[in-house]
């Protein structure tokens, strides 16, 4: 038991287009095998018989035939010499002598047909038939001598030029008929050729037919089968090495698919397609997790940093308002400077300000309020006053909403917030003006929010970054605006994510759930749906 499992697992252990080979060669080879044994044995049987009529009717004109018409001419010339008579009496005398020869081997030779043609004159002489028939009249017999002329033809050149004899198949009739032909020589010259033939069986005929047949048959079923078969293995030697490619170019590269593919290959392709799809998404969601517990520390460290920048910054803005209270009620020279000085640290102030209020938004985010709210309603009283910067930038505004589009429950504030900072990215991403396209749809239980601009884009290397806390291209950014934005949005339950196309534009999807509940903390896990 073990062996035959040894040598099944040998087997086995073979390629793909070996075990095709080797299980083709095994069902083409019994075929083979009968084809063989039919022609080097069955086809004895029909050689044994065709030697016995060739041994039969050579003997009759080699032994009877021949001497006969030699011993006739000898006694009809016998002072002169048949190679000096003329052609005409050459033949009379041969048909003479030939005629006298068959008189009694007709009779004792039923069904065997002798004949005699003179090549010097064309002419030709038969006696006896292949069948009972009745006795010709002159008229029938030429007729029947030409016919005969015909059929024997090629034979009677082939013996008059070898000089050699002839035994083959022929036919007669729509008969089938083995003839034996022989030259004549008398002083060393070929004066004429004889032959007898004889027809074979009808049994025999359609046998060696059917069989002729059968082999032809086979060879070509083996030829289409075998053709065929080797088409079968080439079709899945080329699926299973594609199979083998896709998986190369699969561990380089896990969102590489397998091409698609017929037949049951294709099935097993696109399984392997769907293991690998299942496979990149437990990536990502452990890259998510690695990412939420890196966001979380940074959350922690970013709040702890802006309460500390916050209040001497406040003490700060404080000192700078109560110097403009005292210089107010003060007649210096150099007022005016100090004044301007004490204008631009204000500004200054505020701008930190807003740095450390979004440090932490980001860091710990307040608490939401939550309420049923359009969404377009939401885009509408964002675009009341960012619609002018856009006229301001020389970008043109396309609005695609839906207004059959159901309401859905956000903090309608943060979600302004993630709006706005949208229209403003799409705004820098065309400095020299462009088209904004906001549209808004619903796909099952999602509301989808699009906002595509014309600008140049952004390039693969950066594009996995964008959302990445203090990232930006730009150079007075913060890096934050998108990243807050995504976090808004994951708070939601929802997704935010990108597509984008150097040279072409860029689009950011929003996607919201129709009836999310609000969830997770400010140093939740962000979304890598890049």
């Amino acid at each position: 038991m073990d062996k035959k499992k040894s040598k099944i697992s040998r087997f086995t252990g073979h390629s793909l287009r070996t075990q095709f080979l080797f299980v083709i060669a095994t069902l083409l080879v019994i075929p083979i095998l009968v084809m063989m044994y039919d022609i080097f044995f069955a086809s004895r049987s029909d050689e044994a018989l065709l030697k016995e009529r060739e041994e039969k009717l050579s003997s009759v004109v080699e032994t009877v035939l021949i001497p006969d018409i030699k011993k006739n001419l000898n006694s009809y010339l016998v002072d002169v010499q048949i190679e000096n008579l003329d052609v005409e009496d050459r033949a009379s005398y041969l048909k003479k002598a030939f005629d006298q020869a068959t008189k009694g081997l007709v009779p004792s030779n039923p069904g065997v047909r002798f004949g005699l043609y003179i090549p010097e004159s064309g002419q030709i002489f038969v006696q006896g038939f292949l069948h009972q028939y009745r006795e010709l009249s002159p008229a029938e017999q030429q007729e029947r001598e030409r016919r005969v002329l015909k059929e024997a033809n090629s034979g009677l050149i082939a013996v008059a030029a070898s000089g050699r004899p002839l035994a083959r198949l022929t036919s007669s009739l729509n008969d089938e008929t083995f003839e034996y032909l022989s030259p004549v020589y008398i002083n060393g010259k070929l004066i004429a050729v004889v032959w007898a033939d004889q027809r074979t069986h009808p049994i025999f005929a359609q046998s060696r037919f059917f069989l002729t047949l059968t082999r032809y048959f086979t060879l070509f079923a083996l030829f289409v089968g075998g053709l065929g078969a080797l088409l079968i293995i080439h079709n899945l030697a080329s699926g299973v090495s594609m199979i083998k490619e896709g998986l190369r170019a699969m561990e380089k590269d896990i969102h590489q698919p397998i091409p698609v593919l017929p037949g049951e290959v294709g099935q097993i392709a696109q399984a392997i397609n769907k293991m690998a799809k299942s496979l990149a998404e437990k990536e990502k969601l452990e890259d998510e997790l690695r990412r939420s517990e890196r966001l979380a520390a940074l959350g922690r460290l970013v709040t702890g940093v802006a309460h500390e920048l916050r209040n001497p910054i406040g003490v700060i803005k404080t000192t700078v308002q109560l110097m403009e209270n005292d210089m107010k009620n003060l007649v210096l020279p150099g007022k005016n400077i100090v004044e301007e000085y004490l204008k631009i640290i204000y500004e200054q102030i505020n701008r930190q300000n807003r740095v450390i209020q979004e440090l932490l938004d980001f860091g710990r985010p307040s608490k939401h309020v939550v309420q049923s709210a359009s969404v377009n309603s939401l885009l509408e009283k964002v675009l009341t006053f960012t619609e002018p910067m856009l006229r301001q930038h020389s970008i043109n505004l396309i609005k695609n909403l839906d207004r059959d589009l159901p309401e859905v429950i956000v903090d309608g504030e943060r979600i302004k917030q993630v709006f706005v900072n949208l229209i403003l990215n799409g705004i820098q991403a065309m400095p020299e003006g462009g088209t904004l396209t906001i549209r808004t749809y619903r796909v099952d239980d999602w509301v989808y929010i699009e906002f595509a601009d014309t600008g140049s884009g952004i390039s693969p290397s950066e594009i996995g970054s964008i959302f990445d806390p203090f990232y930006t291209t730009k150079e007075h950014g913060t890096g934050l605006g998108l990243s807050i934005s995504h976090q808004i949005i994951k708070m939601h339950g929802g997704h935010i994510t990108v597509d984008s196309t150097v040279g072409i534009g860029t689009i950011f999807t929003v996607k919201l759930q129709l009836h999310s509940k609000m969830g997770g903390e400010a140093d939740d896990t962000q979304n890598t749906d890049y």
